[in-house]
């Protein structure tokens, strides 16, 4: 695998900031608003309604959450270390998340699976967790582990929003903060620079355009979209490692949210599939 090229500045750009700057709570407040605007006359409208609300329950979550100060922050390498497992805050946030879902609307097997997760002991939610962190779904219950996930996304978001971009080092791979693989890509309207976003905690980091995500590649890249869509939203291929992530472009959709409008694209996922292409990234809402 390739080295990440270095962030090309200079003239009008000056410096290119490799993180952008964290919003904290603000990040599920933001989320829950794009899902709500994105069900509307949505052929998947009943469900991004779901997910509107369960970013709204993070949010409420991650306002009250109690993190210690520096829990789980490493001095050295990743700021958080998911291998060295989550702290206690997540299970603070599963339980503000499923008082604030109590009797909200949502589909049977959610609702079947709100239970279940609620149900689980403690080594229960740890074996649990570890799964998530580790990004191996193999035998998870699918309408139990995206309630976990949401939890886990709240603990990181917050610890994320708290350690000083620059403090963070670059990264091959990965999120430099936690090491999670991104779930989409956004190209900023102004200056058109390209950041990948975190499917764990949240943050952006700077990479180079014309760059696979997945293997760092810049030869074989090309792009797919819907017929019809205006330019939106892309689906950028590497067809040396045959990985594909989603790239949304703000300049033409501008309340993009990463999580949200990729959730909101499957049509898009469905596409690239038939050509052969598999996801470089991960979307929690969305376990296989």
């Amino acid at each position: 695998m390739s080295p990440l090229p270095p962030p090309s500045g200079g003239g009008e750009l000056g410096e290119i900031p490799y993180l952008r700057p964290h919003p904290g709570a603000a990040l599920f407040e933001a989320r829950a608003a794009r899902f709500a605007a994105l069900a509307a006359g949505h052929s998947l409208g009943e469900f991004l309604e779901f997910c509107g609300r369960l970013a709204a329950a993070q949010a409420a979550a991650a306002t009250s959450l109690d993190v210690p100060e520096g829990a789980g922050e490493r001095p050295a390498g990743r700021p958080l270390d998911p291998a060295a497992g989550p702290g206690d805050g997540w299970l603070g946030a599963l339980s503000a998340i499923a008082g604030e879902l109590e009797d909200a609307p949502m589909p049977a097997a959610a609702r079947d699976g709100l239970g279940r997760v609620a149900g689980l002991k403690r080594p229960e939610l740890a074996a649990l967790a570890r799964a998530l962190l580790s990004f191996d779904f193999a035998g998870l219950d699918l309408a139990a582990a995206p309630f976990a996930a949401a939890a886990l996304q709240v603990e990181f978001a917050v610890r994320a929003a708290r350690i000083p971009p620059a403090s963070v080092a670059r990264s091959q791979r990965g999120c430099p903060l936690c090491g999670s693989p991104p779930v989409a890509a956004v190209v900023l309207g102004d200056d058109k620079l390209r950041y990948l976003a975190c499917a764990l905690c949240g943050s952006q980091w700077h990479l180079t355009r014309i760059t696979c995500s997945h293997c760092g590649s810049n030869a074989g890249i090309s792009y797919l979209a819907l017929e019809g869509d205006p330019g939106g939203v892309k689906a950028e291929t590497c067809d040396g490692c045959r990985r594909y992530l989603k790239v949304l472009y703000l300049e033409h959709r501008p309340a993009s949210e990463p999580e949200a409008d990729d959730t909101a694209t499957l049509a898009l996922d469905e596409l690239v599939a038939e050509q052969g292409y598999a996801r470089a990234g991960v979307n929690l809402l969305l376990l296989p």
